[in-house]
């Protein structure tokens, strides 16, 4: 297609050559700007055209030389980088990949609106499910993010190769990401939840809670907000919401809240103004579902999706892959991929109500979780524990005397002695309250090598 997108920079410096670094980079080069990529490690790639600075410890002094922009990578804490640019004397617009291609976006499409969720858990499972109801319903969303493909890949697919422009986007938001998020027409803005992560990062859990808050900035007269009326930081955040908004409190308790009614499986979602949907509706299993249903059910409807169009499109959504999906059933004992618990209260949603009794597989490399917390659900639901990775012997302490407990070098040794601890009934569960990066690449990564492990251990 014909490019209608004007830029306001010369001269682009992107720092941090991995996905969403070289599909900004990428981007920024088709549309003619000169771009300058910066990446510590040597092995980096960069995209065709640009200027490669890799395999330094430091960005060098000449990658700023009459730059205009800095696009920084999630990964790169902002601060550090906006002094040497201060210190050099450098002019320049920060953005991230996904505040650039937000930017562009609106100069290429003004006015298709935007849903931007952040929260410490469900934000995957949201973001995917608020794309399946308005994919049912015949529209075509652009779903990504931090959640699968940058933005800016996919308007480059837009402006090089032809392809469709998205109708909204739906986009997961991490706290990284939010850090460089400029003020972007919004529809939706929401915060699911937030507890203590990535803690390595901030100098508090208040600054971490506060950088969620960065994504009502661009809320305006008809856009909507929505938080848990149930999580601490939400008298904090009304405070963040522009006035002009409208902001919808999701388990709250007063008539304009969106409320879960009943217990079990027949309970009932209740929207605003009178509307209820039948959680049979949903395929999910969880608690913690039923509220991920209604934050995206009132996003889908503030676009204009009927409650009979909602209904219809919960039932299309089976869930996301290493997020509590059943992967086998061995000798009468269930096996559970639940690999995307990343931290301890993402452990707890997906336990909470959980209706076997389990074993319990977590560990891996710590990112400042209380690990205490877990007794509760292993006092009430758990089995065993087996702990693995480095965080291993932290959770076996914090744990001890709940349930028998013991620890594996490995993915198979883990699954082979959960397995010794189960009975018939129960459930084995990979759900680990830490990040993956001590054995592997992601959290992706451990969930197929489980997956694997169960299938080999199933024969």
């Amino acid at each position: 297609m014909e490019n209608p997108v004007q830029l306001p920079w010369s001269c682009a410096l992107v720092i941090g050559a991995g996905a969403s670094g070289r599909a900004a980079a990428a981007l920024l080069r088709h549309l003619g700007c000169e771009v300058r990529v910066y990446d510590r490690s040597a092995k980096a790639t960069v995209p065709e055209g640009c200027v490669a600075f890799v395999g330094r410890p430091e960005v060098p002094r000449e990658a700023f030389t009459d730059i205009d922009l800095l696009v920084l990578s999630p990964g790169v804490p902002p601060e550090p980088i906006r002094q040497a640019a201060a210190t050099l004397g450098a002019n320049v617009q920060f953005h991230g990949e996904l505040s650039l291609a937000l930017e562009l976006f609106e100069q290429l499409a003004p006015g298709r609106p935007a849903v931007l969720i952040t929260g410490t858990n469900g934000k995957s499972t949201v973001t995917a499910l608020l794309g399946c109801l308005l994919e049912s319903a015949g529209r075509e969303p652009f779903v990504g993010g931090n959640l699968g493909e940058p933005l800016s890949t996919r308007m480059l697919a837009c402006l090089r190769d032809g392809a469709a422009l998205p109708d909204s986007l739906v986009i997961e938001c991490s706290s990284y990401q939010l850090e460089t998020l400029e003020h972007h027409p919004t529809a939706v803005a929401m915060v699911l939840n937030v507890t203590p992560d990535h803690l390595e990062r901030y100098a508090s859990f208040d600054a971490y809670a506060m950088t969620k808050a960065r994504i009502f900035a661009g809320l305006s007269a008809g856009g909507l907000a929505l938080v848990d009326a149930t999580d601490s930081y939400t008298p904090r955040f009304r405070g963040e919401i522009p006035s002009a908004a409208t902001c919808v409190e999701v388990d709250g308790q007063t008539p304009t809240s969106a409320r879960i009614e009943g217990d079990g499986p027949g309970h009932t979602l209740h929207l605003p103004g009178g509307q209820s949907l039948p959680r049979k509706a949903l395929q999910l299993a969880g608690r913690h579902n039923s509220k991920n249903a209604l934050f995206a059910v009132l996003a889908a409807r503030h676009l204009g999706l009927t409650l009979a169009q909602c209904r219809h499109g919960l039932g299309q959504f089976s869930g996301l892959a290493h997020r509590m999906v059943k992967v086998a059933e061995i000798d009468g004992v269930a096996y559970y991929n639940d690999s995307k618990a990343t931290n301890v209260a993402s452990v707890l949603a997906g336990l909470d109500g959980f209706a076997r009794k389990f074993v319990l597989i977590a560990g891996g490399r710590a990112k400042g979780d209380d690990y205490s917390l877990l007794r509760g659900v292993l006092t009430h639901g758990g089995r065993g524990l087996v702990t693995i990775g480095e965080a291993g012997p932290a959770i076996a302490e914090a744990t001890a005397g709940i349930v028998p407990t013991t620890s594996a070098s490995s993915m198979v040794q883990a699954l082979q002695k959960a397995r010794a601890m189960a009975r018939p009934g129960d459930a084995v569960i990979l759900s680990p309250a830490c990040s993956s990066f001590d054995w592997y690449d992601n959290f992706r990564h451990r969930g197929e090598v489980f997956d694997a492990a169960v299938r080999q251990l199933a024969g």
